[in-house]
């Protein structure tokens, strides 16, 4: 499939979920859709790119075009990193 095509189809598919999507939400949980829908597609995006990059951080990060801190923030929010050890020690 080439990129172009595969690239159509994708836009017809997000558009299709989000149409449905936005409805919902915008319903359930009025003021906050943007942060709902962003945390929907965010999570998936970097298991995505993680496992691309063979879970290496620098790659993921370069790969989204974001700094690797940023990149360790959002993991970490979306529980997909653990927080560091505050003691000094590492958080294995």
């Amino acid at each position: 499939m080439d990129s172009s095509r595969a690239t159509k189809e994708f836009q017809a598919l997000v558009d299709a979920a989000l149409l449905t999507l936005v409805r919902e939400v915008a319903v359930a949980e009025s003021g906050k859709l943007y942060r709902s829908i962003l945390a929907r597609i965010e999570l998936p995006l970097l298991r995505q790119v993680l496992e691309l990059s063979g879970g290496n951080q620098l790659k993921a990060a370069r790969l989204l075009g974001i700094n690797r801190n940023t990149l360790r923030k959002r993991l970490r929010i979306l529980g997909l990193l653990q927080a560091p050890a505050r003691n000094g020690g590492s958080a294995l």
